[in-house]
């Protein structure tokens, strides 16, 4: 299949050049081989074996949570999420993984003050002996207390560089709280460091979205959200 070395972005009704990037007809495969210097791009995304891995740290919940992730090689982190008794681990390289995590955090407020209704319901009952009324208080204040630890969250969550696609979570509690500030730091200057060894410029381009496809091969992100990371990675060069 014959591959033109030129593509052409419409936005709006600008129109951008780019020739630096090997494109195959009919595919939107963006591949490294039209690239200055593709064999060094392709060194800085690919995923060592796991005989060549130098683990450098290991971070895992002390509050027992769900996931651990390893630190390997400078600039990969290996995140494993406990699903049942085995566990799906996902690579990253941190060079396209954004610096700034997102921290999300939601209380439930509503299903604890629902919560405090039974507490509520609990007193009059004791106060007034109607003993069924406590036992349904008690028994209100105990579900709707664990819907609303199921639904309150503390996590922060890490996205692509420029895709801006979330990639992983790391729940907060508050005997990790310290331990997960010092591991963001950790990942942040490691990440700046591997992107800054990257080519500049609109090189990056295509080594970006071949770590997302990647990402897409290895079933750690959805077509869908490729094809959205790959237009906005579009948009960040469009100038």
């Amino acid at each position: 299949m014959p591959k033109f070395h030129t593509i052409f972005v419409v936005w709006g009704r600008f129109g951008i050049i780019m020739t630096t990037l090997s494109i195959a007809p009919r595919e939107e495969q963006i591949e490294l081989q039209g690239v200055p210097g593709a064999i060094d791009q392709a060194q800085l995304i690919a995923v060592p074996d796991e005989s060549d891995r130098k683990v450098e740290m290991v971070f895992a919940p002390k509050s027992g949570g769900a996931c651990s992730l390893s630190l390997f090689n400078g600039r990969f982190v290996e995140y494993r999420r406990v699903a049942k008794r085995k566990g799906a681990a996902a690579v990253f390289n941190l060079a396209f993984v954004d610096p700034k995590p997102v921290h999300d955090v939601h209380r439930a407020w509503p299903e604890w003050a629902i919560a405090g209704l039974g507490i509520v319901a609990m007193g009059a009952g004791a106060y007034l002996q109607i003993w069924p009324v406590t036992a349904a208080g008690a028994i209100w204040m105990a579900v709707f207390s664990i819907l609303a630890r199921r639904k309150q969250r503390n996590r922060w969550i890490f996205f692509s560089r420029h895709g801006r696609i979330a990639l992983f979570e790391l729940n907060q509690s508050r005997v990790d709280s310290e331990r997960i500030q010092k591991l963001i730091g950790i990942l942040a200057k490691r990440g700046q460091l591997a992107w800054s060894n990257l080519p500049p410029g609109k090189e990056r381009l295509a080594i970006e979205i071949a770590e997302h496809r990647r990402l897409m091969a290895s079933g750690n992100i959805s077509k869908a959200r490729y094809e959205r990371a790959k237009r906005r990675i579009f948009g960040r060069y469009k100038s």
